[in-house]
């Protein structure tokens, strides 16, 4: 296993055990939508998120850019991906690739607190996509 996907792993772990998180879904040119969500690891660079209420009958959220966000104590998670596949056809149940996940803490001194980064991971195939 190569250091980036052990940086992944590591953070995918971490997002895994907190399992709740809030999911937002860019719409073209419209609001986001933001979802409470439970999140598993999936396989190689995927998350899966269930969706904990209902879904609009019209939202559209295949293929759409997913920002997810968690906290835990110190420990904050900021992930970048688009939505790759909907599990179930009820659109509860997501799957989501991951194209950027970051891992910070939040670190004090006296008065002062700041966000040290712990890991991030970033997919090359996005890097090589922007740079072009």
């Amino acid at each position: 296993m190569n250091e980036k996907n052990k940086k992944l792993n590591s953070i995918l772990r971490a997002v895994s055990s907190i399992q709740s998180g809030l999911l937002k879904v860019s719409n073209d040119g419209e609001n986001r939508q933001s979802y409470q969500v439970r999140v598993t690891s999936g396989e190689d660079n995927s998350l899966h998120c269930v969706i904990s209420g209902d879904v609009p009958p019209k939202a559209r959220i295949k293929n759409k850019a997913i920002h997810l966000i968690q906290k835990y104590r110190d420990d904050y998670f900021f992930i970048t991906g688009h939505v790759d596949n909907i599990v179930r056809d009820n659109t509860r149940i997501l799957s989501i690739a991951v194209n950027k996940a970051c891992w910070f803490v939040r670190k004090r001194r006296g008065s002062v607190t700041w966000f040290s980064e712990k890991c991030i991971y970033e997919h090359q195939r996005e890097l090589l996509r922007n740079a072009s």
